[in-house]
Parts: C-alpha cells; structure tokens; sequence
C-alpha cells in the first residue's frame, strides 16, 4: 500500500495526509492496479499477496481482479 517511508504509491502524499476522500480515491486506483485486495464480504482492503488472497478479517478467500 505504502512504501516504507510512507508515500502513496498513487498520489505521493504521505499516508497522514490524506482525507478520507482522497483516500478513497487513491484506494480505488490501487486496488484496480491489483496492489491492494477488496473483500465484498466485510470491507477490508489489504495489501495483495498472492494471485488469490484470504481476507485476513472474515477469512473468505477471494480471486485477483482489477475492479
């Protein structure tokens, strides 16, 4: 999601420095681009690991996708 400084990878903002808009916004594009996983499930958004992830809150296992 962020790299180890802190910066978005989306709009180079540091990660306090984002509101909640701008945060849904960089998250959306994240997720399209495959770097960060959305579970339809609960709402969580993590980091992705793999071509097919657990959700590591409600441990539904969902597909890579580029939504």
């Amino acid at each position: 999601m962020f790299e180890s400084d802190n910066v978005c990878l989306i709009c180079s903002k540091e990660q306090p420095r984002h509101t909640s808009e701008q945060w849904a916004v960089c998250s959306k594009k994240l997720i399209e681009l495959g770097i960060m996983r959305y579970c339809e499930s609960c709402g969580l958004t993590k980091p992705a690991e793999g071509v097919h992830d657990r959700c590591e809150k409600c441990g539904e296992k969902y597909p890579f996708s580029n939504h």
